[in-house]
This record gives C-alpha cells, sequence and structure tokens, in this order.
C-alpha cells in the first residue's frame, strides 16, 4: 500500500508527518456542531409533539451582551484575564443591563463566554459569529434527521422572519442566541 500511494522505501521507516498548526475556525465549527446536536437531542427528548421541527438561529445578541463582550475584549491582554476579572465584573455588570435583576444573567454568560476564550482564543469576544452558522446547519440537514428521527425538519432565522417560524413561541426566541440555536417542535 505504501508504494501504491507512491512512497519510497518501508513505511515503517518513514518519519511521522508533521502536523500544521490546528485550524481554530474549523475546531470552533466542529464544536458548534458537535453542541448543536447535543442540545437538540435533549430538547427533542422534551418535546411533547415531533410533527415538525425547525432548527432556530440568530446572528446578533442583544445590546447587553455586546457591551459585556466589548467590555470583556477591553479586559483581555492577548492572553489571559486579569486575577481580579471576576471582581471587576462584579462592579461593573449594572452597567449592561437596566433591571438590575439580570446581573446574574451577565455573570453567567461573561463566565461561559470566558471559558469560550480559554478554549478558542480572543474569537470567543467576537460580537458577530465569525462563521455561517445557517450554513453548517443547513449542510447537517441529513446527519440531523437521521440521528434525532425527524422526516420534517425546517430552518428560521429570528432576524428574517422566516414562514418556517412565524408562530414562534416568546419563551424559545429568549432562548436563542448567536452560536447556540435552538430545535423547536411542535
Amino acid at each position: 500500500m505504501w508504494k501504491a500511494v507512491g512512497k519510497d522505501g518501508l513505511a515503517v521507516k518513514a518519519p511521522w508527518p508533521e502536523l500544521g498548526e490546528a485550524d481554530k475556525m474549523l475546531a470552533r465549527q466542529a464544536k458548534f456542531l458537535r453542541d448543536s446536536l447535543k442540545t437538540f437531542r435533549a430538547q427533542h427528548g422534551k418535546a411533547k409533539k415531533k410533527d415538525i421541527c425547525t432548527i432556530v438561529v440568530i446572528d446578533s445578541y442583544p445590546e447587553w451582551k455586546i457591551n459585556a463582550l466589548l467590555w470583556m475584549q477591553e479586559m483581555y491582554n492577548g492572553s489571559e484575564f486579569s486575577d481580579t476579572f471576576m471582581k471587576d465584573l462584579k462592579n461593573k455588570a449594572g452597567d449592561f443591563v437596566e433591571d438590575k435583576k439580570q446581573v446574574k444573567f451577565v455573570m453567567q454568560f461573561v463566565s461561559f463566554i470566558k471559558k469560550e476564550v480559554e478554549d478558542v482564543g480572543a474569537a470567543a469576544m467576537d460580537t458577530t459569529l465569525p462563521f455561517d452558522q445557517m450554513e453548517i446547519l443547513k449542510g447537517s440537514e441529513r446527519y440531523f434527521k437521521k440521528q434525532l428521527d425527524i422526516e420534517d425538519l425546517r430552518f428560521g432565522k429570528l432576524e428574517t422572519g422566516d414562514e418556517a417560524i412565524k408562530d414562534i413561541p416568546d419563551r424559545i426566541v429568549d432562548n436563542v442566541t448567536p452560536g447556540k440555536p435552538y430545535l423547536w417542535c411542535r
């Protein structure tokens, strides 16, 4: 086989191939797809009706999340956050939301993004996704249908008001954020 692929000598004497640097964007897209399927399995399992399922996405964050991300970008030194980052966040979190009851959501969101920064780098703090999530999801339609045993799978984007999501409940709209699509079954 070694010679059939055009190599000389013996395969056992060949050096190990050298890998280039990992493609962080591709890794991030793969993680998005894996995490989406995991979430969809949970949502599909809880659904009472499963005749029609729609994958719902949104491309933009609400203003308070954009402000939190911009603040995080200012606090990031290129490789890590300061030791006082979470303490600083406690003092700053109230500035991002009008209702002080939402401060805990700010804390949770920033904590989640901080972990993402550790995994994928500063790109996790982007205010928009650097990839087209709808393209990735639609490209995996057959995979989702098979994995979730869904016959009628549709796609809808909240910003465009697609026909597939015209009657979507507010409780679902509130749970959709960039990079976190939702499987709405009815």
